[in-house]
Protein backbone atom coordinates (compact mmCIF):
# COMPACT_ATOMS: atom_id res chain seq x y z
CA UNK A 1 0.00 0.00 0.00
CA UNK A 2 1.38 2.77 -1.02
CA UNK A 3 0.68 6.25 1.44
CA UNK A 4 0.56 9.72 0.00
CA UNK A 5 1.36 12.60 2.95
CA UNK A 6 -1.02 15.56 2.02
CA UNK A 7 0.18 18.75 3.08
CA UNK A 8 -1.02 19.63 6.21
CA UNK A 9 -3.70 23.10 5.38
CA UNK A 10 -4.47 25.43 8.38
CA UNK A 11 -8.20 25.32 10.01
CA UNK A 12 -10.26 28.12 10.23
CA UNK A 13 -9.67 29.59 13.81
CA UNK A 14 -12.55 29.75 16.54
CA UNK A 15 -12.60 33.95 16.90
CA UNK A 16 -10.11 34.72 19.47
CA UNK A 17 -8.04 32.38 18.89
CA UNK A 18 -3.87 32.78 19.04
CA UNK A 19 -1.60 30.87 17.40
CA UNK A 20 2.37 29.49 18.36
CA UNK A 21 5.17 30.68 16.48
CA UNK A 22 5.95 27.20 15.08
CA UNK A 23 1.96 27.23 13.68
CA UNK A 24 3.16 30.85 11.69
CA UNK A 25 6.67 29.77 10.95
CA UNK A 26 4.38 26.85 9.29
CA UNK A 27 2.14 29.06 7.38
CA UNK A 28 4.75 31.38 5.95
CA UNK A 29 7.21 28.62 4.89
CA UNK A 30 9.80 30.43 7.26
CA UNK A 31 12.03 29.27 10.34
CA UNK A 32 10.20 30.43 14.02
CA UNK A 33 13.34 32.66 14.55
CA UNK A 34 11.81 34.74 11.69
CA UNK A 35 8.69 34.49 13.06
CA UNK A 36 10.12 36.05 16.09
CA UNK A 37 12.02 38.74 14.62
CA UNK A 38 9.03 39.87 12.32
CA UNK A 39 7.11 40.19 16.12
CA UNK A 40 10.47 41.97 17.43
CA UNK A 41 10.20 44.21 14.87
CA UNK A 42 6.54 44.75 14.25
CA UNK A 43 6.11 43.20 10.94
CA UNK A 44 3.34 41.57 12.56
CA UNK A 45 1.67 41.74 15.65
CA UNK A 46 2.25 39.68 18.45
CA UNK A 47 0.64 39.28 22.10
CA UNK A 48 3.13 38.30 25.16
CA UNK A 49 2.24 35.71 27.75
CA UNK A 50 2.98 35.96 31.30
CA UNK A 51 5.61 33.50 30.78
CA UNK A 52 7.36 35.48 27.74
CA UNK A 53 5.99 33.23 24.83
CA UNK A 54 5.02 34.95 21.86
CA UNK A 55 1.38 34.30 20.42
CA UNK A 56 -0.45 35.39 17.19
CA UNK A 57 -3.98 36.49 16.53
CA UNK A 58 -5.03 33.94 14.30
CA UNK A 59 -7.44 35.98 12.31
CA UNK A 60 -5.14 38.28 11.62
CA UNK A 61 -2.07 36.30 10.73
CA UNK A 62 -4.10 33.77 7.95
CA UNK A 63 -5.28 37.23 6.82
CA UNK A 64 -1.61 38.54 6.41
CA UNK A 65 -0.94 34.99 4.64
CA UNK A 66 -3.67 34.70 2.18
CA UNK A 67 -2.66 38.69 1.26
CA UNK A 68 1.00 36.93 0.73
CA UNK A 69 0.02 34.43 -1.43
CA UNK A 70 -2.19 37.08 -3.11
CA UNK A 71 1.25 39.03 -3.99
CA UNK A 72 2.97 35.56 -5.01
CA UNK A 73 0.49 34.98 -7.86
CA UNK A 74 -0.51 38.04 -9.16
CA UNK A 75 1.16 38.44 -12.69
CA UNK A 76 3.35 41.48 -13.02
CA UNK A 77 2.72 44.63 -15.05
CA UNK A 78 5.37 45.13 -17.66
Amino acid sequence: MSAEIEPRTPTLPVAGAFLSRGDVARLFGVSVSTVTRWARTGLIQAVRTPGGHYRYRAEETLRAVSGTREARVRPSRR
